[in-house]
């Protein structure tokens, strides 16, 4: 606890003074109104209020059990063990590098793993996506740099998808590293190049769909003809040599190339496609706004695209308003939102096409490089994303909407409705709040039930399946995880099995199980808009990133374990 308080003394006097200190003594926002700084901070307290003290969830736990290995055994990350899938396994096996839980570690180790401390420490990368974000804006858009700003980064794939993940962090290291090639404050070119490889490196140490970097480093060189500094590329080359030594060291092999390899075929890329459209157009809800603000020499057709936007608008409020009230079924419902989401994800990806078509020439020949740059950025990302990625989430798509919105405002040449855009920033905020609320209380669920059940069964082994954030609380209650192909369970055990979360086998239990009990969460209006089953994690063309529904989030089923002779 008095690590807790002193970390909140800290962070409290941090946010009192920063304002102050970065309005006075930093150069780096320039003419900035003192009124867009304090926006700024809004959306900063925003962000992390959506976030501060939620349960742990969904990958949650697998992060904080490899900072705590770490630890204890900083030169070997990789031969901690978890059970996430089936049996347990050791960290080599999972997707991720390890810098992030690295500095989770030594954050750890000084203010402890808390939900409370660690959202503070998630909130620091937070708040640098939000500056930089800012800066880049007001290099590109600098009339719309506010709500350039604002617009993306209130989003619901920026704002619910915090947690403990390790997509908004690594958003920081790619707005760090575009940043810096676009900036002019680094005068001295190979400083600046290298400084931009640095960052690259490092943000593949976070999360190995930083390579795409690795790739818009030396295209950006070639098309702004500076050819000789191509040898900055050794730079991120060079960090993931020394880490995939140090792999070696650590338990024998690259890690790097010890991933799994996706099948590559037709029918499965034109789903992951399909998937990544609907996930773009279900958290870009403020995109309408540029069909309404384009400049069209047409006013009859400007007056058609503002018309069917708004009814676009009030029909999706119909259908939410029906389904709240049980008029329309959630199969129906599930059918509206994909064929909107995929229209919106369809029309960003058209709308973005035709400005690079109409604007190819200034775009190549290198005269407009900081949009050059976002368009590699949107295009690279998206096709490692569609190509390498095992499944779509949002947090596969958050890493594209700033150069999305940037592009957007740029040509849309700042030609402004109010009212659009009033509606824009409010759709996005609205569904953030109803997002964020809800995946708040799915957190909180598993927290409250794994107490609950740990005080309500009589003294016995209690056995548990399912991963995620319930998988840290069920520990925590003192129940003992399942190994699938080799459970422990014995006559007199229990079990606890949620529904609707991932978890392990229990067809190899050699004992009947009787019902004992269940748990229901109640739902209500907070819990309408639904993210539950993992959807706003990992979603596909058939499973939406969220929903609407008054159903519960999830039972919890707690079975008895008989003997072998004993009937249910």
């Amino acid at each position: 606890m008095r690590k807790e308080a002193y970390l909140v003394i800290v962070i409290v006097k941090a946010k009192w003074h920063m304002p102050h200190c970065l309005l006075e003594r930093s150069r780096l926002f320039g003419d900035t109104k003192k009124s867009d700084f304090a926006v700024l901070c809004l959306l900063w307290f925003f962000a992390t209020a959506i976030n501060f003290n939620k349960a742990f969830h969904v990958d949650d736990t697998v992060h904080l059990e490899i900072a705590k290995w770490i630890i204890s055994n900083p030169l070997h990350p990789m031969l901690g063990a978890i059970n996430w899938s089936q049996n347990t396994a050791p960290f080599h096996q999972l997707n991720q590098p390890h810098l992030y839980f690295y500095l989770l570690a030594v954050f750890g180790w000084l203010f402890g793993f808390s939900e409370l401390a660690t959202h503070l420490f998630q909130s620091f990368f937070t708040l640098v996506c939000i500056v930089l974000t800012y800066l880049i804006a007001k290099i590109l858009v600098p009339r719309q740099a506010l709500i350039a700003t604002i617009l993306p980064l209130t989003s619901s794939a920026f704002v619910v998808g915090q947690n403990l993940m390790v997509d908004v962090p690594l958003l920081s290291f790619w707005l760090g590293f575009f940043y810096v090639l676009i900036s002019s404050r680094i005068t001295n070119e190979s400083k600046r190049f290298l400084i931009a490889g640095a960052i690259a490196g490092l943000a593949c140490l976070v999360k190995y769909s930083s390579l795409p970097l690795i790739f818009i480093l030396p295209v950006y060189l070639i098309i702004s003809k500076r050819p000789k500094l191509l040898w900055t590329l050794f730079m991120p080359i060079g960090i993931l040599l020394i880490w995939s030594l140090f792999n070696y060291l650590d338990y024998g092999a690259f890690h790097f190339l010890d991933r799994p390899i996706n099948s590559f075929n037709v029918g499965k890329l034109a789903t992951m496609f399909l998937s990544w459209l609907i996930c773009l157009g279900s958290v870009a809800v403020y995109v309408p706004i540029f069909l309404c603000e384009i400049s069209i020499n047409k006013s009859k057709l400007s007056a058609t695209i503002r018309n069917f936007t708004f009814l676009i608008l009030v029909l999706s409020l119909v259908v939410l308003l029906f389904a709240s009230t049980g008029l329309i079924s959630e199969f129906l419902v599930d059918k509206f939102l994909k064929l909107l989401f995929f229209c919106n994800g369809s029309i960003i990806t058209l709308v973005l096409a035709y400005y690079f078509v109409v604007n190819s020439r200034p775009l190549l020949n290198g005269s407009n490089q900081p949009i050059l740059l976002s368009y590699l950025w949107f295009t690279s990302t998206a096709i490692f994303i569609v190509f390498f990625s095992p499944f779509m989430a949002t947090r596969h798509v958050l890493l594209v909407l700033i150069p999305v919105t940037f592009i957007l405002f740029y040509y849309s040449k700042g030609n402004s409705f109010p009212f659009w855009r009033n509606i824009g920033l409010g759709l996005s905020v609205a569904l953030t709040i109803a997002l964020g609320l809800s995946d708040r209380s799915w957190a909180n669920f598993y927290r409250e039930k794994a107490a609950l059940i740990g005080r309500d069964l009589p003294k016995a082994n209690i056995y548990f399946a399912g991963h995620w954030g319930w998988q840290w609380y069920a520990k925590k209650a003192g129940m003992i995880q399942l190994e699938s192909f080799n459970p422990q369970v014995k006559p007199g055990d229990y079990l606890v099995y949620p529904r609707g979360i991932d978890q392990q086998r229990l067809d190899l239990i050699a004992f009947p199980l009787r019902p004992h009990s269940k748990y229901i969460d109640k739902p209500s209006i907070f819990t309408f808009f639904k993210t539950d089953q993992g959807r706003f994690y990992s979603s596909n063309w058939n499973v939406l990133p969220w929903t609407v529904s008054k159903r519960p989030f999830d039972q919890i089923d707690v079975y008895k374990v008989l003997g072998p002779n004993r009937r249910f």
